[in-house]
């Protein structure tokens, strides 16, 4: 079984490099807002947000390596500007669900790759414009996949009680559910329908962990924060049992992960 280990952490959200707000004892978020609850790179230009997403994810494209680019829900009408762009380069993915799959193809391949993500909000919503890049190299110590699996249709109809069964039968029981958002978001109201589903994973063991919810609303960038802040905790030793991942957002299709740590 293939051992992964976070070798770079790159990128910014708002003005803040991203590997500064995962820093162990940060307690408060020091991102600022604005007044209409957005914290920007920089000024907003006359650029497209497909353009403006380009500008930040183009630096951080590696050329020796695997790339997976995880772009918001919305550019997924963009899909063929984004497929020629990237080319051969990276593979792009729309929505939360996909950073699953890029997890899962990483895994098969068995070789360092990249998964970069960026989400700027739209004019008028609050939310937080933000980019990284997380490079993941196979090491005889870190994480591991259980399972690593998106599923869903583009229909709406996605049946997220058969993703939860399968993610209870990898571990009956996890010490940790990281979920989505920041709990207000609105993006945990399509499990609402499953929750018999979830079993042993609704005991008052499993923490339910909200790793956005100090900062705010990141899009497809508090997928990677996420990955970035179990890995921290693993090595911290916060984390020492097999924990779980849930990927949701606006799009259909749906995450699930489950990963062990070794040292």
């Amino acid at each position: 079984m293939v051992r992964w280990e976070l070798t770079s952490i790159e990128g910014q959200l708002g003005a803040w490099p991203a590997a500064d707000l995962l820093a162990p004892g940060l307690t408060e978020s020091p991102l600022m807002p604005d007044e209409q609850g957005q914290c920007l790179i920089g000024p907003k230009t006359q650029a497209s947000n497909r353009e403006r997403l380009w500008s930040q994810i183009g630096p951080l494209l590696s050329a020796c390596k695997p790339n997976w680019v995880l772009l918001p829900e919305a550019q997924r009408a963009n899909r063929d500007w984004w497929e020629t762009r990237l080319g051969d380069i990276a593979e792009p993915g729309f929505g939360r669900g996909a950073a699953a799959l890029a997890l899962s193809q990483l895994n098969r391949l068995a070789t360092p790759g990249r998964l970069i993500a960026a989400h700027t909000p739209a004019e008028g919503s609050e939310g937080i414009e933000g980019v990284m890049a997380l490079e993941w190299a196979p090491s005889e110590r870190g994480m591991s996949f259980g399972l690593a699996r998106m599923d869903g249709r583009l229909d709406g109809k996605t049946d997220v009680g058969a993703l939860l069964n399968l993610g209870r039968e990898t571990v009956t029981q996890p010490e940790a559910l990281l979920c989505p958002g920041t709990g207000g978001d609105g993006y945990l109201e399509r499990l609402l329908p499953f929750l018999a589903e979830l079993g042993s994973w609704a005991r008052p063991e499993v923490r339910w962990e909200f790793p956005e919810a100090r900062l705010g609303r990141l899009g497809v960038v508090g997928s990677l924060y996420s990955w970035a802040w179990l890995e921290a905790g693993y090595r911290l030793g916060d984390w020492t049992g097999p924990c779980a991942v849930m990927e949701m957002d606006e799009s259909s299709l749906v995450g699930l992960s489950v990963v062990s740590w070794r040292r």
